[in-house]
């Protein structure tokens, strides 16, 4: 019998993506959300605890494991953002065309301010989110009583994860560090010890050296202080940046050699990884090399290890820092760069669009008003989100799962501390494997709104129905206002960021010299280089994006070629000024 194969771009969003399970983040999970629920069952006001729980769990689904300023501004944030939610669809209870204009103002910043970064576009989702859930909440009760119960439950999550990030102090630093570490050495090394892949590892080294900046600069609110050891780690990563330039003279290393230098590097990030503060000689030199070729690897590979070895590295006046930027002026540019991209005006008038067509919908039909048709929609076209069609189908396929696991436990538990035990373990589940496909990431998500939505017990099967069809309706309106009948013009954006990316490593190439304390000043070099490998990992993102769309997913492999040589080029760059490089045209439009 003839079978007929998935589609790629349908394989691509069902495959799971193995992560390791975070057991604090299950642990706070789960705890965090039980201690709001727990308390109103005690005090006889589950509503309430039901109320607070839904703060608690917004706090679970923004919690990581990032530094404690990131962390902590990623569940502050956020948590304010949607009680501010809340509030504002509570103050327009009962007037359906201020409910409708209310949701499309908030639609417009939501998608305008989501590109200003990790931080800004969770805040922003959270925000659309929660005002389309404050419509739905019943009008009952003076207006401030839902929010302030939503910041009150994630508290002492919030807290709990803030103070454990404070207790280890540089883990996340060291371990993006030694990321960018490894990644390098997985480059020099010949295929047969690591995959013959070499644009994959290639594309892994940008990954992680974008990371790897973001996590040490790009989030902090003030300059690392020298002899912090934010300070030496920024410096290591500083060091790795002459041996990823001379990454291209490996080609005349022997395999030993190679292996040597990789295996120096690894060495290198292993004791990044145990403690940010460096042991003098821990990292024996490598091998001189015999070709004349390997000296500029052989030199920066040193010198990397050198680095690693002094304490006195971050405080001494030849090593400056790498450039940082005030978190006002870093905003300002981001904004002004997003603001002025068609790009970004374009889905944000896609989501304004389909967002106020689900809110009329929802508003001025005999619909269930419960939000769900909006959060749907909000969900399946917001930017950053994915392809519409990848959304729509894990989502619809989740929310299918999750409605059914939600009717078995309604129907087979009893109000009260059975269904609380059911809420925690799902939430402890969600934490440890949300982030295997969108599609269980829903089906976990689903019986606990459920289950928080009814904590009396009084609904029966009725909430479970509604959830299924808003999320029917609000697929369909997804689909068709938001793709169907809004094409993205997907090659041409393509094409400005490709252009962006050109610019961003010919304006680095153009201002390369040899690195040392001669030559052209090492913050200009160190930011022009931070913008090329941001610009070179949004591109690539956006082209990993483009492999769920059934319209684009067959005509990527020459935009990637293309990205390659961009990365390649920004390598191969001699210790002399150099030419704007010159890689092959984009794809034809």
């Amino acid at each position: 019998m003839r079978t007929t194969a998935a589609p790629p771009w349908l394989r691509h969003i069902l495959r799971p993506t193995p992560v390791p399970v975070d057991r604090a983040l299950v642990l706070r999970g789960a705890v965090g959300i039980a201690l709001p629920l727990a308390a109103g069952q005690l005090a006889g006001e589950p509503a309430l605890g039901a109320a607070a729980a839904l703060g608690a769990y917004g706090a679970a689904v923004d919690d990581s494991s990032a530094p404690w300023r990131l962390r902590a501004l990623t569940l502050a944030l956020p948590q304010l953002a949607g009680a501010t939610g809340l509030a504002l669809g509570h103050a327009t209870s009962g007037h359906p065309w201020a409910q409708v204009l209310l949701l499309a103002v908030t639609a417009l910043l939501s998608a305008l301010l989501s590109s200003t970064g990790r931080v800004g576009n969770t805040s922003t989702l959270v925000l659309l989110l929660a005002t389309a859930m404050g419509i739905g909440l019943p009008s009952g009760g003076p207006w401030w009583h839902t929010p302030a119960l939503f910041l009150l439950g994630g508290l002492p999550l919030a807290l709990w994860s803030v103070a454990t990030a404070l207790r280890h102090a540089a883990r996340d630093e060291r371990a993006a560090t030694a990321t960018a570490f490894r990644a390098t050495a997985a480059l020099l090394r010949p295929a047969p010890t690591a995959p013959p892949d070499g644009p994959g590892r290639r594309h892994g080294l940008t990954l992680a050296m974008d990371a790897a900046h973001d996590t040490l600069l790009g989030r902090r609110l003030t300059r690392p202080r020298p002899g912090t050891r934010t300070a030496y780690l920024a410096t290591a990563l500083d060091a790795l940046i002459p041996v990823i330039a001379a990454l291209p003279a490996a080609r005349h290393a022997t395999a030993p050699v190679a292996e040597a230098y990789a295996a120096h590097l690894d060495d290198i990030a292993d004791g990044l990884e145990r403690d940010a503060r460096p042991v003098p000689g821990a990292h024996p030199l490598p091998p001189a090399p015999a070709a004349p070729a390997l000296d500029p690897l052989y030199e920066a590979v040193v010198r990397a290890g050198t680095v690693a070895d002094d304490p006195r590295t971050p405080r001494d006046p030849r090593h400056r820092l790498p450039l940082w930027t005030p978190p006002a002026r870093r905003l300002a540019r981001t904004l002004r760069t997003r603001l002025s991209d068609p790009a970004t005006w374009s889905f944000a008038l896609r989501l304004t669009l389909c967002v106020t067509v689900a809110q009329a919908v929802a508003s001025f039909s005999a619909l269930p008003r419960s939000g769900w048709i909006v959060l749907t929609v909000a969900l399946l076209v917001r930017p950053g989100l994915g392809t519409v069609p990848a959304r729509l189908v894990t989502r619809v396929l989740g929310t299918f799962a999750g409605v059914l696991a939600g009717l078995a436990l309604i129907s087979a538990l009893a109000p009260g501390w059975p269904r609380i035990t059911a809420v925690v373990a799902l939430t402890a589940l969600l934490q440890a494997f949300a982030r295997y496909t969108y599609a269980l990431q829903t089906l976990l998500l689903t019986p606990v709104m459920m289950l928080l939505a009814d904590p009396l017990g009084l609904a029966g099967a009725s909430v479970p129905e509604a959830r299924l069809l808003d999320t029917l309706v609000g697929s369909a309106l997804a689909l068709t206002a938001g793709y169907l009948l809004w094409p993205e013009n997907n090659r041409a954006d393509l094409a400005r960021r490709l252009a962006r990316a050109h610019e961003r490593t010919a304006d680095y190439l153009d201002a390369r010299t040899p690195y040392g304390p001669h030559g052209t000043d090492r913050h200009e070099l160190h930011a022009l280089r931070r913008a090329a490998h941001h610009e070179l990992a949004r591109l690539h993102a956006e082209l990993d994006r483009l492999r769920t769309d059934p319209r684009h997913h067959r005509d990527l492999v020459p935009w990637r070629q293309y990205l390659y040589d961009l990365e390649n080029a920004l390598d191969d760059a001699p210790a002399s000024r150099r030419a704007r490089p010159h890689p092959a045209p984009p794809p034809e439009e």
